[in-house]
């Protein structure tokens, strides 16, 4: 039989948990929508391009950080 404290702590574990899904399911949603908006070069390099605006990186990666961080999707 569980004490008052370990039903608690048990309690805010599955809190700590389930927050932890919520915030990884909304980064993959977020990196699925930023996946299209970048583009590659011939040269391996990854680009976002809106506007005057132009972001160029080696890594596919760090352009949909950069999207996302930037709030376009």
């Amino acid at each position: 039989m569980k004490t008052n404290w370990e039903a608690r702590y048990q309690r805010i574990d599955n809190l700590r948990m389930a927050t932890q899904d919520r915030h990884l399911a909304r980064l993959e949603r977020l990196e699925k929508k930023a996946a299209p908006m970048v583009g590659e070069l011939l040269t391996g390099k990854y680009y976002f391009s809106r506007g005057k605006e132009y972001v160029e990186s080696t890594s596919h990666s760090e352009i949909v950080d950069y999207l996302i961080r930037n709030k376009y999707v």
